[in-house]
């Protein structure tokens, strides 16, 4: 049985329980007896039904964590063929696809066509103070696992690779390179890697996963977190081939 599946049986049992302890206690307020007694009863009753009420949010907290859980999977799933480049200067009426293509082939040494590409545009509001990203869609698994192999390539440059997280993933990755550094956190294929102090690594997808981490490696004082990460300069690749 699936842990929603599980979450969702559990879930009904409470709902019966409460319903029973709802009835039960109407139908002894009813038939009370002397003042006390009933009092007494109610009160009761009242500790039992506050015990039935906390489990039962416990369990609604458990039940929203995993639907947002598998919600985030599928999302990082359909992101997997993505990438986003970060500092290509934009100009009036240009071809996305086109100024994407040149970086792929001059800088990264590639030999991709159009065909390449699914989809490609830039993100966001168009700014006169800044070059918005662009989000690339390649039509294929390996032509971007290609890119994303060469992005060492654009070291040097102003011009640089990410992954497409999802807005959880990526919440997640700030948190952890503000604690860790910048240079001790990347990404692999949607999900964050970090190494400990200590030298140990781990493989995080959700603050859930990622809080009993900063608990145990309390973050330095005056440590740097402005250095680049091995997403960008290629370490993290070597590490999940480990």
């Amino acid at each position: 049985m699936s842990q929603l599946a599980e979450v969702l049986s559990a879930q009904k049992s409470l709902e019966e329980s409460f319903m029973k302890k709802m009835s039960a206690l109407e139908a002894q307020i009813q038939t009370a007896g002397p003042a006390k007694d009933t009092v007494a009863k109610v009160a009761e009753e009242f500790r039992a039904f506050r015990e039935l009420v906390i489990s039962m949010l416990g369990l609604l907290r458990r039940q929203i964590g995993e639907c947002s859980r598998q919600l985030d999977n599928i999302e990082t799933r359909s992101r997997r063929k993505a990438l986003i480049f970060q500092g290509i200067a934009e100009t009036a009426g240009e071809d996305c696809t086109n100024v994407t293509l040149g970086v792929i082939n001059n800088k990264l040494g590639l030999n991709f066509t159009k065909a390449s590409i699914k989809v490609c545009h830039r993100l966001g509001q168009a700014n006169s103070t800044h070059h918005r990203p662009i989000l690339v869609r390649f039509a294929s698994m390996d032509a971007r696992m290609s890119v994303w192999r060469a992005k060492t390539g654009l070291r040097g440059s102003k011009v640089s690779v990410r992954e497409f997280l999802t807005k959880l993933r990526q919440s997640v990755f700030g948190t952890a390179r503000q604690h860790f550094g910048m240079r001790s956190c990347w990404t692999q294929e949607g999900a964050i890697f970090i190494k400990a102090p200590d030298g140990s690594r781990h493989k995080v997808t959700s603050l859930d996963e990622l809080n009993p981490l900063l608990s145990k490696y309390p973050k330095a004082q005056g440590s740097s977190v402005g250095k680049r990460s091995p997403e960008s300069t290629g370490e993290g690749l070597k590490v999940a081939r480990k």
